[in-house]
């Protein structure tokens, strides 16, 4: 696979992928293969990253790390083929770099990868997207476990969220067999209790939770602002109220009520 077949594949916006290509075509990535190597591990990939970080210097939008990941995921996509995962689930992988993307320009209007944080366990194999879902090979407490992620665009719809999880069974019984009957773990806000105040018993929201049992809360946790106001400002009065959920749980915020996160737990495998 080239740069453009991924960028094509990727549906990247036309803005990002000029910038990327200019800085492709004049980057020698010899220097840096060692860096490249290190993001794919989970035991190095922060030290390579700030090490990468460094190396580039100035990179206020974050284009010459996008750029570098994405060359990084083209020597992945070359590991995906050798063991036989499917191309479909490669692509959607990695489109969590548009994805990311698109979710900062909605809340700046400006183009920029600010994600480089998260974005290793993609290009190491540690995160899949199957179907809605993303999977993460994970440990909590020195066990395995498969973390499992909501990204922003998906459909949890019960049929959507049912196929996704026995589809990923199915790829851990055949590619990562040492996960194929651990626990799936997800920490979110998606599991807060205080979301039953707010949805109706129908709300796929309810619906996805209840696939879980509750193991702890965290009722300070505010990373549901950013996820359902579309906005890193947590000024409760300033938040918008365009959907029935932002204005429930406006009113909520500011009666003095906290949503939070949870932690839950679906035992073994498939619920």
């Amino acid at each position: 696979m080239t740069i453009n077949e991924l960028l094509n594949a990727l549906d990247m916006p036309g803005e990002v992928r000029d910038q990327v290509l200019r800085f492709d075509q004049s980057f020698d990535y010899a220097q840096i293969l060692h860096l490249l190597d290190g993001l794919c591990n989970r035991e190095t990939w922060d030290e390579s990253r700030a090490r990468l970080k460094t190396f580039l210097r100035e990179d206020a939008r974050g284009m010459k790390m996008l750029a570098c990941m994405l060359h990084c995921a083209l020597r992945t996509y070359d590991e995906y083929c050798r063991i036989g995962i499917d191309n479909q689930i490669f692509t959607d992988t990695m489109k969590c770099f548009p994805r990311f993307i698109n979710e900062h320009y909605s809340m700046s209007g400006v183009y920029a990868f600010d994600r480089d944080f998260w974005t290793p366990r993609q290009l190491g194999m540690q995160l899949f997207r199957i179907g809605a879902l993303e999977y993460e090979l994970y440990y909590v407490d020195g066990k395995k476990v498969i973390s499992m992620h909501i990204p922003s665009d998906a459909d949890i719809c019960e049929e959507n969220c049912t196929r996704s999880l026995c589809q990923a069974h199915a790829f851990m019984e055949r590619f990562f067999v040492d996960y194929q009957s651990v626990d799936y773990v997800c920490d979110s806000w998606l599991l807060s209790p205080v979301l039953k105040q707010l949805l109706p018993e129908t709300s796929n929201i309810l619906k996805f939770q209840r696939r879980f049992d509750i193991r702890t809360v965290q009722e300070d946790a505010m990373d549901f602002i950013v996820w359902v106001f579309k906005t890193t400002d947590q000024t409760l009065e300033t938040l918008p109220e365009n959907t029935s959920l932002q204005r429930r749980m406006k009113q909520y915020l500011l009666d003095g009520g906290k949503v939070g996160a949870a932690f839950g737990v679906i035992e073994n495998k498939l619920a």
